[in-house]
């Protein structure tokens, strides 16, 4: 059989989530216990939207501190990861002895997430504000982008403009310049990696 693909926006792998707000997630397996650069046990979850336009889409690098450091900051640590284990629907009184306990656990867990958009270190990313379980009507994004958030807040980023992967597709789509329309592009077998 002979390559033969034809483009289906619907078809692809790698789906972003595009817009804060809240939506259902389960709990990758790309989740894991690590530890923070002051050697604080942390619980790192990855999480896949399970519904709604971005079904497919990721939320990553949620970390969850365990900090042990005075009294007030072991409660919270208690109330934080308590309330990710009351959202994915684990039954109370379940003992949870450590932070790759709780990771390994928490694979495949469904819950919702109200996520915002946060800069850091010069990039902006979804950033979890809330576990809760799930939303019995679906995801409900709330029309926030990347973009929205970078003009508010008077970011600039990689080249004076703002990271968001689809700019150039959405910038495409709005001048109807179209790349791959009758366009012929001849590449020699020694242009190719493999």
């Amino acid at each position: 059989m002979s390559f033969n693909v034809t483009v289906d926006p619907n078809n692809v792998l790698g789906t972003s989530v595009e817009e804060a707000g809240k939506y259902n997630v389960r709990v990758l397996p790309t989740s894991e216990a690590k530890q923070t650069s002051t050697g604080k046990e942390m619980a790192v979850l990855n999480y896949e939207v399970t519904d709604g336009d971005y079904t497919g889409g990721q939320i990553r690098y949620d970390n969850i501190v365990w900090d042990e450091s005075d009294d007030d900051a072991m409660k919270r640590s208690q109330k934080s990861f308590n309330t990710l284990l009351v959202a994915a629907g684990v039954d109370a009184g379940v003992q949870v002895n450590s932070i790759d306990q709780f990771v390994k656990g928490m694979i495949g867990k469904e819950m919702s997430l109200t996520v915002d958009w946060r800069e850091w270190n010069g990039n902006i990313n979804l950033n979890v504000k809330a576990h809760n379980p799930k939303l019995p009507d679906g995801s409900e994004p709330n029309g926030v982008t990347r973009d929205m958030y970078a003009a508010k807040n008077g970011i600039e980023q990689a080249n004076g403009n703002s990271v968001n992967s689809t700019t150039s597709h959405q910038q495409a789509k709005q001048t109807g310049f179209n790349p791959f329309s009758g366009s012929q592009v001849n590449i020699s077998d020694d242009d190719l990696p493999f």
